[in-house]
């Protein structure tokens, strides 16, 4: 008996094991066959459609040479479109502003406020309806993003930094937050950009929020300009100091040479602190004029508007393109009508 009792155990693994691995096959084959059902689904519908269209190509040749004959003589009846773009840099956490002002500025196109964008611009009525759009978005660079991204996690704890991925920090980031942005406007005449952009920024920059900003930074900026450059005299100063004594000491008869020797690397140190502390102070009056640079606009322009707008080709917005899909869809659509009224007889019949 007692040889076998051990057997018992064994068996039941074997058991178990082989029932865990048919479940496991089970739901491999259902798998495979949702996918195979899936797959040849969505083939037979697209064969369908294909023999539905193959059968009446005659008819959707003409809708869609009608629609493109359409769209040919409507864009010959309405003027041109001509878009120009300007790269954007808001200072000062000004983005928001800027994009509430552009996106007031397209709804007052959207509405023909003509009125209202001639004095927001400074040009005639006549001039302000030819605006058609204004829009703003970011210019986002994944190496910059990605720059971003080491720079938010230094300061993090090990845990919330592995708990951070970078989608995540993707997500938590606003279109506000980058840097630069690209500024889109279209008209219908091609020489009224040059005009816009001033008005736009000082729309802005006017603004007493970031004014105040502006003046206390460059104010700030100015102080740690003076400061610095101070700093950097009293170090030449200090320089040329330890010059003149190590030639008053090369000059003095010694009888020790260690006396000498030491004397020298003490001074020596001295004076390549010196030196690092110069470099350091001149990298820091670089850094504080570039800043300087940065702040004497709320919104800096990196490009303006061109002189004169390029009309807009692009291929979705092609009007012979619309027409001549809104032919196909508006016949699509009829047949559907077709077919589904058919279907509603044939259930009203069987009533």
């Amino acid at each position: 008996m007692s040889k076998s009792t051990p057997n018992k155990p064994l068996e039941n693994e074997e058991i178990d094991l082989g029932v865990l691995f048919n479940s496991i096959g089970r739901g491999i084959n259902r798998l495979f066959t949702f996918l195979f059902t899936v797959v040849k689904e969505t083939l037979s519908l697209l064969l369908t459609l294909v023999i539905f269209v193959r059968k009446r190509i005659v008819f959707y040749t003409i809708a869609l040479l009608a629609g493109i004959i359409a769209g040919f003589i409507y864009e010959r009846s309405i003027p041109q479109t001509y878009v120009a773009n300007a790269t954007l840099e808001p200072m000062f956490e000004s983005a928001r502003q800027l994009y509430s002002n552009v996106e007031y500025l397209n709804d007052l196109a959207a509405q023909k406020d003509s009125l209202q964008l001639a004095d927001f611009f400074g040009i005639s009525p006549a001039q302000a309806a030819k605006l058609k759009e204004f829009n703003i978005e970011p210019i986002v660079s994944q190496i910059k993003l990605l720059q971003e991204y080491n720079d938010y996690n230094v300061g993090l704890d090990s845990i919330v930094k592995e708990e951070t991925s970078f989608e995540d920090y993707l997500k938590k980031r606003q279109k506000f937050d980058n840097p630069t942005h690209l500024l889109t406007a279209s008209a219908t005449e091609a020489r009224i950009f040059p005009q816009l952009l001033t008005p736009l920024i000082a729309s802005v920059s006017k603004v007493p929020y970031f004014k105040d900003r502006q003046e206390t930074t460059l104010r700030n900026l100015e102080l740690s300009d003076s400061i610095t450059q101070v700093s950097i005299t009293q170090t030449d100063s200090l320089l040329t100091l330890f010059e003149t004594v190590r030639m008053v000491e090369a000059n003095k008869p010694f009888s020790n040479g260690t006396n000498l020797y030491m004397s020298e690397t003490a001074d020596n140190n001295a004076e390549i602190s010196l030196l690092d502390r110069k470099v350091l102070l001149s990298d820091r009056l670089e850094e504080i004029r570039q800043e300087k640079l940065n702040a004497l606009n709320v919104v800096d322009v990196i490009s303006k508007f061109p002189n004169v707008g390029y009309l807009d080709k692009t291929f979705y917005k092609n009007k012979k393109v619309q027409g001549g899909a809104a032919g196909i869809l508006l016949l699509s659509f009829f047949y559907f009508l077709l077919y589904f009224d058919r279907f509603v007889l044939k259930l009203s019949n069987k009533q």
